[in-house]
């Protein structure tokens, strides 16, 4: 192996590079993200099978070292991950197994390590997937995502497919690529990362910064006049965090984003943005509950009620005390942000099913919150427990009845203000 400024290249006789603490708990993330996304497309028993496609953007040379020996990349985690769920899918069936018919694109730009990851997977005993359900690419992912994003298309299924780009830096993936995935792939999602600390550390109102930024297609979200004002405030990382946050959501096309910090350990610990989009509710709250099984080794600087995405002037916090995507000290996903966010969505939850007197769909509910929250439907119905039981708020079960407690309310439930019970349940 050898090291290039940051980025490692991986030689075939030498030791795989390091895998460094963020990287390892990012590699277990992309893991058990994979087997949960699995485990919900294929929770119908019925469903016979499953078509994917797998794609990694930045695949490096497929294995690392670290303190417990060799350990593998995100190709292999991906290969090994589709291969444990459909296991799982199959434990307890005698007939008819179920499948997960997954295609895989890797793309690694680098001679050396195309060439180590070829030989990886051919070890790993996955050569004869090469050229058939494997396919390499030794070129820069942006001139290859129109060919992988029509391979995705021909797959069908759904067309659902996975997106894992984890750049360096900020600047190797455009949001108009990222756009172009959702617009011709439906069950598209991207999973990104992003060097945040490493765009802002740098970033003033220059040609040079224009032109870096109107590259990736964030240069029209970005309040170019105010950045030498806000450079000289307290909280302009934060005002201009929220610019960026707002500019990756609204120029990647997705419906849905979360959006959670890894700060790297080392001489510069940089803080990158580990961002995940998609068009289907369910994939972001899968995310979400991902992100707290990992507690810890992920933070945020959100409210733990609501917030919006973005950053307008004229409503800044500092000005109109408004709960923006407010991105103060980075925190944990712990009990203590549970509890908040409990807390305090059980005060803005019952406000909101009031303002819908006609009743609001659970599922609806929980899409119009998923970019406004770091909570999980998990912790929404939690939430929801005290309005529920004292009546406050009445969960209406499709085809009558009354849910008793929040933890037991589904999607197609309606909502109600106490006061309408008489409109919508009848003789009850």
């Amino acid at each position: 192996m050898t090291k290039t400024g940051d980025k490692w290249q991986w030689i075939i006789g030498d030791a795989p590079p390091p895998l460094d603490p963020h990287s390892k708990v990012k590699h277990q993330l992309v893991r058990d993200y994979l087997y949960k996304y699995i485990g919900v497309l294929m929770a119908n028993e019925k469903i016979p099978r499953l078509k994917l496609t797998l794609v990694d953007g930045f695949a490096g040379g497929g294995l690392y070292t670290d303190g417990n020996g060799i350990a593998p990349g995100s190709p292999l985690i991906m290969l090994q991950t589709v291969k444990e769920a459909e296991a799982y899918l199959n434990a307890t069936r005698t007939q008819t197994r179920r499948a997960v018919e997954a295609q895989y694109h890797f793309v690694e730009p680098n001679p050396s390590s195309f060439e180590y990851l070829t030989h990886t997977l051919k070890a790993e005993n996955y050569g004869h997937l090469i050229d058939n359900d494997i396919r390499l690419y030794k070129n820069k992912f942006e001139s290859v995502c129109a060919d992988i994003t029509a391979a995705g298309v021909s797959h069908q299924g759904g067309q659902r497919a996975i997106f894992l780009l984890d750049q360096y830096a900020y600047n190797d993936i455009s949001m108009p690529t990222v756009r172009n995935i959702f617009q011709h792939l439906k069950g598209a999602e991207v999973i990104l990362t992003f060097n945040v600390d490493s765009l802002l550390t740098f970033l003033t109102d220059s040609k040079q910064f224009h032109s870096i930024t109107q590259k990736i297609g964030l240069e029209h979200y970005i309040n170019w006049q105010d950045i030498a004002r806000l450079k000289a405030g307290s909280h302009w990382r934060q005002m201009i965090q929220r610019q960026i946050s707002h500019g990756i959501w609204k120029a990647s096309g997705a419906r849905f984003m979360t959006l959670f910090f890894v700060t790297p350990k080392g001489n510069r610990p940089w803080s990158y943005w580990l961002v995940h989009l998609s068009n289907a509710y369910r994939a972001n709250d899968v995310m979400k509950t991902v992100h707290w099984d990992h507690g810890n080794s992920f933070g945020h600087s959100l409210d733990g009620g609501f917030f919006e995405i973005g950053y307008e002037a004229n409503k800044d916090i500092d000005v109109t005390s408004q709960s923006e995507m407010n991105f103060t000290e980075t925190r944990a996903f712990d009990d203590t942000l549970r509890s908040k966010s409990v807390e305090t969505l059980q005060d803005l939850l019952p406000r909101m099913i009031y303002s819908n007197p006609k009743g609001l769909l659970f599922n609806d509910l929980m899409s119009q919150i998923a970019n406004q929250t770091t909570a999980t439907e998990k912790i929404v119905k939690e939430s929801l427990h005290v309005g529920v039981a004292s009546k406050e708020v009445q969960a209406v079960i499709e085809g009558g009845g009354l849910r008793a407690k929040g933890s037991s309310i589904h999607g197609t439930d309606i909502l109600i203000p106490h006061r309408q019970r008489s409109i919508f349940l009848g003789h009850l």
